[in-house]
């Protein structure tokens, strides 16, 4: 803890200089006094407050989160008309536009829609939040992030990691407290998009303008969410509308990196809402790198590194006694894989194509309250490569069909409820990547029940307990998997202790047990599940503390997770690589600290994570090849008049590249990224220039030996957006 207080420490005396000198240019309006806002946030079926909502202005730097009996208060705001935007899990986001008085303090009363339960439900904070260790990265934020790209963004939640194979457009894959990139389950509205082959899920296909919230949830959570939640899930809402909306985007940035989008919207608070956006995103991606001593030295250029992704999404959502939800999507990618240093690759290109739905009926006002849902979607990948630097020339194709059904039940009001559901998936399979013996459809069929409740103990003081159970069948394992989960908390505003357990399958992969033998690699099809069998985690929660003139939230948890089987690929004596099951032991500690001062408009963020992901078998030793024990980010920023500008920096420590050696270590690294929004035009269409620099020091630093990051990249653009809630 000593070391991570030094690690804060320095990074914010290194932050606070630029920070400084930036506020100092900027004011607020004359003879303005700031006014705030309170109100309460409600449950449209039972009335009830609704504890740990997230309150965003997404015109200016300002959050909280409610109390637990739905209360809060923003300070500190400009007077004028403010766009209130409004979430929490489980409940769809609402927005409510209040006017703020000059000087004084105006109320608010909001009223949010239940989610279907098309999975069972998460919570971050409140009484009766005893499980789901969980950061949520609003609209808001993303806007204000600049990015166009949702990895950047997920580096910044403690005990994150994210694994990128180049610069923009390359392969961007997550792992959350050491896990594999197939040990996290990725789900946007509702739908799994894990790789059907490989088990894990490539967030460079995710457009981040479709996006409207995302949600990491750390820990064991199969008996939530099924098979592939081993150490965590990744929500993703995609955008709905605040009220009748226009909005375009266009940015442009190094390395041939071009990034559009248009998106229109409309909502009728008592009929319905809907929403549609394109994206289109284009990177050339070539750049040069230095090449490492060990492969001898000199600078190179990263060849054949240009990707292109288009998409476009739509979402509909009805009100009434029975409400419906549809969404739907599809995306058309292709890129080219340049290869690591030593083995690159001149031709080698790979392009997907998807498309996805679903339609989900819902009724929460009845005693019972229930949910349907019918998911589908249809990928197909294909993978050239007619002059490989290791022969030969391949030319591979895979299709995959997967649909989802599910059905759920809940009786109960806040203080204490059950649910109930099934689930059912059947996936088909074709792919010339495959060899013999693959299967041509997986299947996995499931029950869950989840049980809550909360209890006052004193006058302020409140327990709860939050348990759930899931048990399915799965044809890949060929075997029947209970996988439980129980949590218990005890809160006294602002503070909230809970101690949670569980435990969680992943089966193994199709790519690992069947694909198809090469020169170099060789599959496994006797491979088993990674269990986790005994999760443990203590976590404290603090949230919405006045500090003087700032409010302090903030987070820690410790946790130990060991792993039975996990699958790594190793290389045998003739060098031919295959992924075998090997047990870790797995523990660590992560934390989460902001300080905001609204009158200010000042923000600090800082994260810290550390994480021991060891051998526990005698043939190897020491940490898994790849994997920092210590990571963190320290973030600042401003919003004041018509500017808003933040400094990012990320820290990623030492890694090993040879398994039970220290030999070949990589060097700690440090990623500084900063941006910058500017008000170009006020009025019914706000015009907002976006400036951004990712890799301030151009550090050129590189996760994986020998797959290198392309350094400084210059990033700007412009946005408009046109929203009228009336």
């Amino acid at each position: 803890m000593r070391f991570a207080l030094r690690f804060a420490l320095r990074f914010a005396w290194r932050l606070a200089t630029p920070v400084a000198l930036f506020s100092a240019t900027t004011h607020p309006a004359s003879g303005q006094v700031p006014g705030e806002i309170r109100g309460r946030v409600t449950s449209r079926t039972d009335g009830h407050g609704i504890g740990g909502a997230r309150v965003d202005d997404t015109g200016e730097d300002a959050s909280t989160t409610t109390r637990d009996d739905g209360a809060f208060t923003l300070h500190g705001l400009t007077p004028g008309v403010h766009d209130l935007r409004v979430s929490a899990i489980g409940f769809r986001i609402a927005h409510s536009a209040v006017t703020a008085d000059n000087g004084r303090t105006s109320t608010a009363s909001i009223v949010l829609d239940a989610l279907p339960a098309r999975l069972a439900p998460v919570s971050v904070y409140g009484a009766a939040d005893t499980t789901g260790d969980a950061t949520t990265i609003t609209r808001a934020e993303i806007a204000a992030s600049g990015q166009q790209d949702i990895a950047p963004l997920l580096a910044q939640v403690p005990g994150v990691l994210i694994s990128r194979q180049g610069g923009p457009g390359a392969p961007a894959f997550i792992s959350i407290r050491g896990s594999n990139a197939s040990e996290v389950l990725v789900i946007v509205d509702g739908q799994p998009i894990n790789s059907a082959l490989g088990g894990q899920a490539d967030l460079s296909r995710i457009p981040l303008t479709d996006v409207e919230q995302i949600t990491v949830v750390r820990g064991a959570e199969s008996a939530r969410y099924g098979p592939g939640a081993l150490a965590g899930v990744v929500l993703i809402e995609t955008r709905r509308p605040a009220g009748t909306e226009l909005s375009a985007s266009a940015t442009t940035a190094s390395w041939g990196e071009r990034d559009a989008s248009v998106s229109a919207g409309v909502d009728a608070p008592r009929t319905a809402n809907g929403v549609v956006t394109v994206t289109r995103n284009t990177t050339q991606g070539d750049f040069s790198y230095v090449v490492p001593p060990q492969r001898g030295g000199g600078n190179a250029v990263r060849d054949n590194d240009d990707a292109t992704l288009t998409s476009i999404s739509a979402s509909a959502d009805t009100r009434g006694a029975v409400a419906l939800s549809m969404h739907g999507s599809a995306t058309d990618d292709g890129r080219g894989l340049p290869g690591s240093i030593t083995a690159p690759d001149c031709c080698a290109r790979d392009g997907d194509t998807r498309v996805a739905g679903g339609l989900s009926a819902h009724d929460d006002r009845s005693l019972i309250a229930w949910s349907i849902a019918a998911d589908a979607d249809h990928e197909r990948t294909r993978y050239v490569d007619t002059e490989p630097s290791i022969p030969p020339a391949y030319d591979d194709r895979a299709a995959t069909t997967g649909v989802i059904g599910a059905a759920t039940a809940t009786i109960g009001g806040p203080a204490a409820s059950v649910t109930s559901g099934i689930e059912v998936r059947s996936l088909s399979i074709g792919a010339t990547v495959l060899g013999t013996g693959a299967p041509s459809v997986e299947r996995d069929d499931a029950g869950w029940i989840q049980a809550r409740a909360s209890h006052a103990l004193g006058a302020e003081l409140t327990g709860a307990f939050d348990g759930a159970l899931r048990v399915e069948w799965n044809s890949i394992v060929h075997a029947t998997v209970a996988s439980p989960r129980i949590g218990l908390s005890i809160g006294h505003a602002p503070l909230l202790l809970s101690l949670s357990g569980g435990q969680s399958y992943n089966p193994p992969s199709l790519a690992d047990q069947y694909f198809r033998e090469g020169v170099t690699v060789r599959p496994n099809p006797d491979l088993h599940p990674e269990r986790v069998r005994d999760e443990i985690e203590a976590r404290l929660t603090v949230r919405d503390v006045a500090v003087g003139q700032a409010r302090l939230s903030g987070e820690a948890a410790v946790y130990r997770a060991d792993i039975d089987g996990m699958i790594l690929w190793f290389p045998n004596f003739q060098f031919v690589w295959s992924p075998d099951n090997y047990d870790v032991h797995r523990s660590g500690w992560d934390t989460s600290t902001q300080l905001t001062f609204p009158k200010l408009g000042l923000f600090a963020r800082a994260t810290v994570g550390a994480v021991s992901v060891d051998y526990a078998g005698p043939v190897l030793g020491g940490q898994v090849a790849y994997q920092p024990r210590l990571t963190g980010s320290i973030s600042t920023g401003i919003s004041r008049g018509r500017v808003t500008a933040s400094l990012t920096t990320l820290y990623v420590g030492d890694r090993r590249t040879v398994e039970g050696s220290s030999l070949n270590s990589l060097a700690p690294y440090w990623i500084a990224n900063t941006q910058a929004t500017i008000r170009i035009a006020s009025g019914p269409w706000p015009l907002d220039a976006l400036l951004g620099v990712d890799d301030l020091l151009d550090a050129r630093a590189a996760l994986l030996f020998d797959y290198p990051y392309p350094g400084r990249t210059l990033r700007v653009g412009l946005r408009i957006r046109h929203a009228s809630t009336g």
